[in-house]
């Protein structure tokens, strides 16, 4: 960092950690960010009421995406720390907090590039709301007119505590994986225990809609394939002593192949029927639409490899990717995107805990890559 500092940073990150806003509640983050963006002396637009978009001028027609996410978690803090949460119940478990901070101050070292005209590319700030809810990101890109320009490719970070301090880490192809969510409700017919054939056992059904579930991946799909259909949360019935009437499950689809995920749906389907036509319970299937995978452009890689070196990190090349959602994945229906992980992991100091829990915490120096790393891609184009 030429033009930011450390200070900056700590300011910066320590003010949105006290003040975390969940999903499309960012009112107080996008003024926030706003606010530092115009001290800067740059224009920004805002197509969301909680999305901030702002241009950094480079020579010639292409631009690239640098994304950062601003919403925070249904979390209580319990880090003793003198910025812990003012939200009672929120907090940025999952590191927005870091990553808006890391692209504020990418920001004010390509401002100082641009105004040195030594910017070959024009950056698109990108400050995305609602991450962890619905997908930001899709409903950003249909509400703003991304095609006015010629974007050559997308980049993000995410802070990660399973790497240490120093390090960047990335893969080709998918890195994180496709997210859909699931409920099941089943109707039966209540009766005493003691003339139960009168009833509709809707636990009969639960039963059998969640063990045939739980056999989707071993049985439809390429075993060579990583895929998982949880179920997290069942409900049934309503006293011990009485045939259960209602049933109620809730469960996530996890992916990286997108043909898996349409058998997984259309499998879950014909089970439902299949379960209802023996059972005679009424079994309701609602399948929720998610994020697609995070799917890494190969010809990206590279680029990112020699960013991270040039900021003096760490480059670990992933071998295998997570099956965690990230809405991330709906920009590569704009361009090619690489989305990359900061290590922020100190056994020294005990920050070792793991993304949404409660203990998350990291150094504001760690994020001095983060910011070098942003740079260094947008200095990678000639």
């Amino acid at each position: 960092m030429q033009n930011t500092t450390l200070e900056e940073l700590k300011r910066w990150r320590r003010h949105l950690h006290l003040n975390p806003e969940l999903s499309n509640q960012e009112f107080e983050t996008a003024k926030y960010i706003r606010k530092e963006l115009e001290i800067m002396g740059l224009e920004y637009e805002t197509p969301l009421p909680t999305a901030t978009i702002a241009k950094i001028s480079g020579r010639g027609d292409k631009y690239i995406i640098l994304r950062a996410d601003i919403d925070a978690l249904p979390i209580d803090e319990q880090n003793d720390i003198d910025f812990k949460s003012n939200n009672k119940g929120v907090m940025h478990a999952c590191g927005h907090d870091a990553h808006t901070t890391m692209l504020l101050g990418a920001v004010k070292e390509l401002l100082a590039l641009s105004k040195d005209d030594m910017l070959n590319i024009n950056i698109l700030a990108v400050f995305q709301p609602s991450e962890e809810s619905f997908g930001g990101a899709n409903l950003l890109i249909s509400e703003y007119d991304f095609n006015k320009y010629d974007i050559d490719s997308a980049y993000a970070l995410h802070i990660n505590p399973d790497f240490d301090e120093g390090n960047i880490a990335s893969r080709v192809g998918p890195i994180m994986a496709s997210c859909n969510e699931f409920d099941v409700n089943i109707k039966g017919k209540s009766a005493h225990v003691g003339i139960r054939e009168t009833g509709i056992n809707a636990l009969n059904a639960s039963v059998q809609v969640y063990s045939q579930f739980q056999a989707i991946p071993t049985y439809d799909l390429d075993c060579k394939h990583t895929n998982i259909v949880h179920i997290g949360y069942m409900k049934v019935g309503e006293v011990m002593n009485s045939v259960p009437e209602n049933g109620h499950m809730e469960g996530t689809i996890r992916t990286y192949n997108m043909d898996d995920r349409e058998i997984i749906k259309d499998r879950m389907k014909k089970i439902c029927k299949g379960v209802s036509i023996s059972t005679e319970c009424i079994v309701d299937l609602v399948l929720r639409e998610g994020y697609p995978a995070v799917l890494n452009s190969e010809k990206l890689i590279e680029r990112s490899q020699q960013a991270a070196e040039k900021s003096a990190a760490n480059f670990i090349l992933m071998e295998e990717p997570y099956l965690l959602g990230e809405d991330f994945s709906f920009f590569s229906s704009l361009a090619p995107i690489n989305y990359s992980f900061i290590g922020i992991r100190n056994k020294n100091l005990g920050y070792t805990s793991g993304l949404h829990t409660p203990t998350l915490m990291l150094r504001e120096e760690a994020l001095i890559y983060g910011v070098d790393y942003l740079v260094e891609i947008a200095l990678s184009y000639e």
